[in-house]
């Protein structure tokens, strides 16, 4: 069977690369925005920073990493206006600065990715397991940047040097750096917060 069009595949490839940027091109009726986005761990909804006429757009389309033929993955989403909120702070904290000042939650509708396979917006749109554990596990991260510093450099192979966990999944974290977001895969997925922890102290251990 080809994998490229399994569904589940297709799924686990699209979540993937959600995870893996937090940056891209979003296209309001054919015009585009550079866009800053964060995934809200409490749904799966995207979470950006608008202008008002772009929640006018009968079509959005976010084009990740940017707007180019073969970008990786294509998310059409339905734009409703946030308010300030833990979704809005965990934005900043990712981020820094609002791009635009009206903030926006994406409901994703589906997502296409380089393969042809499409996944559905209802499947991709899912709680963060860790949610609940989050912030412990940034601050067990964060209390050894040294370590941090050099497990982003051995899974990443990016140098950053004030890097500061902002978010965790059972696939990664995402660690703040000076010019943005950096993406450090996990060696396997982790079940629960319990093995990420385990996770943390074995990488943080092994590069100390």
């Amino acid at each position: 069977m080809n994998t490229e069009h399994d569904p589940h595949q297709t799924l686990v490839r699209a979540r993937t690369l959600l995870r893996s940027h937090t940056t891209g091109t979003l296209l309001c009726d054919g015009t585009p925005y550079e866009a800053l986005y964060i995934i809200d761990p409490s749904d799966g909804a995207l979470v950006v920073s608008a202008e008002s006429e772009m929640f006018e757009a009968d079509d959005c389309v976010l084009v990740i990493p940017e707007d180019r033929f073969n970008a990786p993955i294509r998310v059409t989403l339905s734009l409703k206006e946030e308010p300030e909120s833990g979704s809005t702070d965990r934005y900043l904290a990712y981020h820094q600065r609002q791009q635009r000042p009206r903030w926006a939650r994406g409901k994703i509708a589906f997502a296409k990715v380089d393969s042809g396979g499409v996944a559905d917006g209802d499947a991709l749109m899912v709680p963060n397991p860790l949610n609940a554990s989050i912030s412990s596990l940034c601050k067990r991260l964060n209390n050894d940047p040294k370590a941090l510093r050099e497990v982003c450099l051995l899974l990443s192979k990016v140098k950053i040097e004030q890097p500061v966990a902002v978010g965790v999944d059972e696939e990664g974290c995402d660690v703040r750096a000076e010019f943005g977001v950096v993406r450090v895969q996990w060696p396997a997925p982790v079940p629960d917060a319990n093995a990420c922890e385990e996770v943390i102290a074995s990488l943080l251990g092994g590069v100390s």
